[in-house]
């Protein structure tokens, strides 16, 4: 299934509905087949939905359809002098609509929050088929219950993502990645990156501003590889993409306070957000850790499942929409 526009959309979900029918939303489906199995009858591609890209460089505001190229679109952001403080794994292989709906985020989470948190608007089709938008285009939201923050890391369970307001923000003056030794999570602390990442034991720390104060913090993080300019952003996206770990036919997130995120078992690939507390690797989870299998798929344990399954049955009733994936 194919639709070619919003109401091609609607009307297919609608149709499946009445038909009982349960669709997988994919736009690119570089995340379609990780996490919980879905049990679906067929895909509901949605890579020939029209493209829409506008930029309020005023407002720091995009509008972007969900199944845009999310490299393509921060390459166009770039040649304005503005940018998504995006970094998630395999963001080279994403759409904008896939980070939304799973909200995948890296380690400039750290400064900037999360995908969930920068979706300012969505647009998206419910489970019962109806065209819906949540939230407001401007920074300042209004009161009331926050929707679209309800969709956004939903894997496509309640509603297909259409278009999202975004905020952008403007390139840093200077950016530099510092490939260092590991160290104590009050240590990084100290140290203010933007983001920090640790990959097979080498820690990378991303500093970003102007020149003269990055400059001072790659002095103070100590001796190590320093990347500098287009050649730091390179870096940095060949490390917390991660697209050989994630590659992989075992891949586990695991989640923690950072200041007990457990230490990676010898000898495996990861990635480690240490501010963050998160890790992803290509192994068994630590005993006692909480984990969440990307692949293979296997059911998650969730807290509030009732409560989940409640929300489930509000906008999707049918269970039209990536039934089984969650509660």
């Amino acid at each position: 299934m194919r639709p070619k526009s919003v109401e091609e959309l609607v009307g297919a979900v609608q149709e499946a509905n009445k038909e009982g029918r349960r669709l997988l939303p994919i736009c690119r489906g570089s995340k379609a087949y990780m996490g919980p199995p879905v049990e679906y009858d067929e895909e509901l591609q949605l890579g020939d939905m029209p493209k829409v890209v506008e930029v309020d460089e005023d407002e720091m505001v995009l509008r972007t359809s969900a199944c845009v190229d999310a490299v393509e679109l921060q390459e166009g952001l770039r040649k304005r002098g503005r940018r998504l403080a995006l970094d998630p794994p395999l963001f080279r292989r994403s759409s904008i609509g896939g980070i939304l709906s799973t909200n995948f985020y890296g380690p400039m989470a750290y400064r900037y929050m999360t995908p969930r948190d920068q979706l300012l608007s969505v647009k998206i089709v419910t489970g019962r088929g109806e065209l819906m938008r949540f939230g407001v285009p401007v920074m300042k939201d209004v009161a009331g219950y926050n929707i679209k923050r309800l969709v956004a890391g939903s894997w496509g369970t309640l509603a297909v993502i259409v278009e999202a307001y975004m905020r952008i923000y403007a390139l840093p003056d200077s950016v530099a990645v510092s490939a260092t030794y590991r160290r104590p999570l009050a240590e990084v602390r100290r140290l203010r990156p933007t983001g920090a990442v640790e990959s097979d034991g080498v820690l990378y720390l991303r500093f970003e501003g102007v020149k003269s104060e990055v400059e001072h913090r790659i002095s103070a993080a100590g001796r190590g590889e320093i990347f500098y300019g287009a050649e730091a952003e390179e870096k940095w996206a060949e490390v917390t993409g991660a697209e050989d770990l994630f590659d992989r036919g075992e891949v586990v997130k695991v989640v923690s306070p950072p200041a007990s995120l457990p230490e990676p078992p010898p000898g495996v690939r990861y990635i480690r957000y240490p501010l963050l507390g998160v890790m992803y690797l290509a192994d068994e989870p630590p005993g006692g850790a909480k984990a969440y299998w990307l692949k293979p798929q296997r059911r998650w344990e969730v807290e509030n499942a009732d409560l989940m399954a409640k929300i489930k049955r509000v906008f999707d009733p049918n269970g039209v929409l990536s039934p089984g994936r969650l509660p």
